[in-house]
Formats: structure tokens, sequence, C-alpha cells
């Protein structure tokens, strides 16, 4: 039996939609509205925060080629880059909490590593030293996400972020890092989005190169879509009348609370996009 094929499909939402879109502009410039289409609303639980986009898709033989996702290296890498950003910033609200950990991790001038292949190596001994303390002492293994920034200048400056949940006391996850002794330690404070401040500073576009790395044993984000949940003509709705958003997102989402929204426009056909974030009561 052959699949049926899909009516709508969708475009590349996030890099077509990047005009913002505030009460005047709908009050002073009606949106001139193109092309048939279908709404998606795709959920993102991480932890405590939901966040909620609300977009448009369209018939296969209505989307321009400058609509379809860019094939370019460079068009690929940024993409990927802003993915990653993302993901990081959801796993993090998903897995860690109040009074877990963010250690900075630095180097003495005389231990600095060469690359960025030695600094992962020396992060793998770090979490192999921590791993065996715990399974002495008959431990939950820890839960954590490293991330490691380097920049060359004269010199290679390296340091690694460490966001750990672990029983072990904290002066001693410190104390097995070996290669300096001039780390930064703080307790996390999540404030209305959770973690997403500190997590979207640890992400931000470095001058050097940036990567990250995490335990096995974290819990992932839950994604659901739907296609029915808001109609086009309700976006259209709350795109005329912001104050609707905070009463449909709390409405079809018990127990959150809206946070804040913004909304786009498809700079090709006028089509809204609704990207909400809400946290947990």
């Amino acid at each position: 039996m052959t699949r049926k094929k899909r009516k709508y499909i969708e475009s590349d939402y996030e890099r077509l939609h990047d005009l913002k879109l505030n009460l005047e502009d709908v009050i002073e410039h009606k949106i001139e509205i193109r092309n048939k289409c279908n709404y998606v609303t795709k959920t993102v639980t991480s932890g405590p925060i939901r966040e909620i986009e609300i977009y448009p898709v369209y018939k296969k033989n209505e989307i321009p080629d400058e609509w379809k996702p860019k094939k370019s290296k460079e068009a690929q890498r940024n993409l990927n880059d802003k993915n990653a950003r993302k993901n990081l910033i959801r796993l993090i609200n998903t897995n860690f909490k109040n009074g877990d950990y963010l250690i900075t991790l630095n180097y003495s001038e005389d231990n600095l590593p060469i690359d960025h292949e030695v600094a992962k190596k020396n992060m793998q001994n770090f979490i192999r030293r921590l791993n065996y303390q715990l399974k002495k002492r008959n431990l939950e293994k820890a839960k954590y996400i490293y991330i490691t920034e380097h920049s060359i200048k004269k010199k290679i400056r390296c340091h690694h972020h460490l966001i750990i949940s672990t029983s072990l006391p904290i002066d001693e996850v410190e104390a097995l890092w070996k290669l300096g002794r001039r780390n930064n330690m703080k307790k996390l404070n999540c404030d209305e989005l959770g973690l997403t401040g500190i997590a979207t500073y640890l992400t931000k576009d470095p001058a050097g190169k940036k990567r990250w790395c995490s335990s096995n044993n974290l819990k992932k984000p839950v994604v659901t879509k739907s296609n029915t949940k808001f109609s086009k003509k309700r976006v259209h709705t709350m795109t005329r009348f912001q104050h609707l958003i905070k009463t449909d997102m709390e409405k079809n989402n018990p127990g959150y609370v809206l946070v804040d929204y913004e909304i786009l426009i498809n700079k090709f056909n006028g089509r809204p996009y609704i990207y909400t974030r809400m946290r947990r009561l």
C-alpha cells in the first residue's frame, strides 16, 4: 500500500520570516496575503520551558524556488550552527535546575593545550576521573554538558564551561581538574525562562571555535506537531489582535504561563509566523 502524498510541505520558514511585526504595523498596513496554506503548531517542551512555533506550510506547486532551503555549504553551515545552539539551550533547560553547578575550568600557562584535540583529551580524562570517584562511592553517574572554547591569537587560549548535576561534593569535582587552579564556580539560578539566559551566553558566537559534549544520561526535549491546533483564520486573528496570543496559548497549554512572543512576516507573501515562549507554573 503506497503512502498518501502530503498535501502541504514545509518551506524554510525561519529564514523566510525575518520581518518583525508590531501592533502599529498591523493597524497601519494591512498584510497582503497570497498563496494558500495551512498552519502547523510545533511545541518543544524543555523542562519548565515550552516553546511554540506556529508557521505556514504550502502546497508543493506554490513554493517558489527562493523559498526552498538553501543548498550552499555556507547556508547549511549557518543553519547547522543555529540548530546546534538551539538544541543545546533546550538540552540544558531539560536536564538542569537550581542548585546545579556551572564551573569554568581554566588552564595554567604551562598546561595550555596545543590544539582542540588535546583539550578534548584533557576533558575526557577529567570525566574518567569523575566517573571513577562516583562508582567507588556507589553514586549515580553525573549529568553534565561541557563546552570547550578556544581562540588563537599569539598563543592558544582555551577553557571549558562545565554544567553538572552530581551528588559528589562540588569542591571534590573541581579538585579532579589537574591543569589549572583559577577556576570559577557558581550555582545555577533559574529565572522566568529557566536557564535560557546562561545557556544563550554559553552558546554565543565565539571569536574562535566552540564545541560541546554531554553525558549519555540526559533527557531530550519533547517535540510534538499538530496540523489542526490553530486554523489559518485564527492565526491571522491573533496577528491582528495580539492580546489573544496570551489567551490562546494559556488555554491550549494548561499549567503554563506566557512569557513572551514574537510575530514575524514572510517577506515574499506576508504570511505571519508566531513564536512564543512559556514557563510551567
